[in-house]
């Protein structure tokens, strides 16, 4: 979908982008918050109606109060360095120009309207008379005074300029979420990775076992989870590996004992009289001798990991094209270049040839190619047979596994492709199958790349 945020496939960015996200949120929460709740931000003189009900307060507590106490109260009232300076003056005078009992002139001119005015008169009410002159500073449109008067009660309120602002944070704000992101970022994928490397090192050993038998050491550190999957998997290779050599020297046994019996009735079968009759005892323990030798090397084949050495594949596939050519077999080699790959020679060897031999019975004929990628050589046997069903190119790689052709025309056990397919997987490759059009099959054994040995 276009659009959509492709997070990381793998576990450790996954770990990093949530760790990060989370942390960052909240960092950027506390920060709005404490810029919303900053004193010089929140002063209470900011608030909408705060000032007019605060001067309102203060009014209706002297007008209620006798004349003697009225002085105190306003000089309570006028503490604090920010608050309003109030005065009495003499009910029914303070015109502009005149002079407060305590001293303060009353600022000439024009009333200044404002704000201020406007909510202190609807707080007092009609009852009482509200009139604001002068400005409280340069850039601030509030009246410098506030001159009151009701019935019995005329007073004037200084208010003090606005105090200038703090510069703003932007820069520090900016620079603080930089250094976090930064530093979280790189901690969030150091964790991740130190999380992370137990379950790859466990991964490499689950790959490991898969092609091959060797056991590689798991991984002993990490997260308690990690441990308790290194040992189970290890305890499930064990048992796999038990099972598969269980199986191998029961085949080998088997074979052995088997060989005995059909040397035996070889012997006897030299002694009948009858040609024909001792011809198809003489054939059918050839076949029982081939199965034999079929399924020990189906069972063998891929699993010895001794003696890899650097092969090229280029050179190894023309000898097994050249070894069919000189036997009157249409076989060819196309486009061969130097390969190099780690493997075993024999096996190898024999895996191109079950291939080859597969094109040469089901098509007449065998092309074989050798294709070189940056980390993987491939070789294609390419025949013009009849080809194999796209549903069962799967099933022919399993063991015993026969077309209909190879059970009416060739004969053979169902192992060819099974033995090519595990040596390929021992080598840490692939054999796949896929129809080519119009006709015939291509068969691809697929092997990692060896890097060539750097020079003396």
């Amino acid at each position: 979908m276009r659009g959509r945020i492709r997070l990381p496939r793998r576990i450790a960015g996954q770990i990093a982008i949530l760790v990060v996200a989370a942390i960052v949120a909240t960092h950027v929460a506390l920060t709005l918050a404490f810029l919303l709740l900053r004193p010089d931000i929140r002063r209470v003189e900011d608030r909408p109606g705060a000032l007019a009900n605060r001067l309102a307060t203060v009014i209706r507590m002297v007008a209620a109060a006798s004349p003697g106490e009225r002085p105190a109260l306003l000089a309570a009232a006028g503490q604090g360095s920010a608050g309003p300076r109030f005065a009495l003056l003499t009910p029914g005078q303070a015109p502009a120009g005149a002079t407060a009992p305590d001293g303060v002139v009353v600022p000439g001119g024009a009333p200044h309207p404002g704000q201020e005015v406007e909510e202190l008169r609807r707080v007092l009410g009609p009852d009482w008379t509200v009139e604001g002159f002068g400005r409280a500073g340069e850039g601030d449109d509030r009246p410098a005074r506030l001159v009151v008067r009701g019935e019995s009660l005329a007073l004037a309120a200084d208010l003090p300029p606005r105090p200038d602002r703090p510069p703003p944070l932007t820069g520090a704000i900016l620079g603080t979420l930089l250094f976090l992101a930064l530093s979280l970022t790189l901690l969030s994928v150091w964790a991740a990775r130190a999380l992370t490397a137990p379950l790859a090192r466990l991964a490499g050993a689950a790959e490991a076992f898969g092609t091959g038998m060797d056991l590689a050491p798991l991984p002993e550190k990490g997260p308690e989870e990690v441990l308790a999957v290194s040992r189970a998997l290890d305890r499930m290779r064990r048992r796999v590996k038990g099972l598969i050599d269980d199986r191998t020297h029961m085949l080998a046994a088997i074979s052995h004992d088997l060989r005995t019996p059909i040397t035996r009735l070889r012997l006897r079968a030299e002694f009948l009289e009858d040609e024909g009759l001792r011809a198809q005892f003489l054939r059918d323990l050839d076949q029982m001798n081939a199965l034999v030798e079929a399924a020990l090397s189906f069972v063998r084949d891929g699993r010895t990991r001794e003696g890899l050495a650097l092969i090229d594949l280029a050179s190894l596939v023309q000898t097994v094209c050249d070894g069919f050519a000189d036997v009157g077999e249409a076989v060819r080699a196309e486009a061969l270049r130097p390969a190099l790959v780690r493997g075993a020679p024999d096996e190898l060897q024999r895996a191109l040839t079950n291939l080859i031999e597969n094109a040469v019975k089901y098509g007449g004929s065998a092309a074989v190619r050798l294709q070189v990628a940056l980390h993987e050589v491939a070789v294609e046997v390419l025949d013009e047979g009849p080809g194999i069903p796209e549903g069962e190119q799967a099933a022919m790689l399993e063991p015993f596994v026969r077309g209909d052709r190879a059970r009416t025309e060739a004969g053979g056990f169902g192992l060819g492709l099974s033995i090519a397919s595990a040596i390929a997987q021992g080598h840490g490759g692939r054999l796949t199958l896929a129809n080519r059009h119009p006709r015939g099959l291509a068969a691809r054994l697929a092997l990692p790349r060896a890097a060539a040995a750097p020079p003396g």
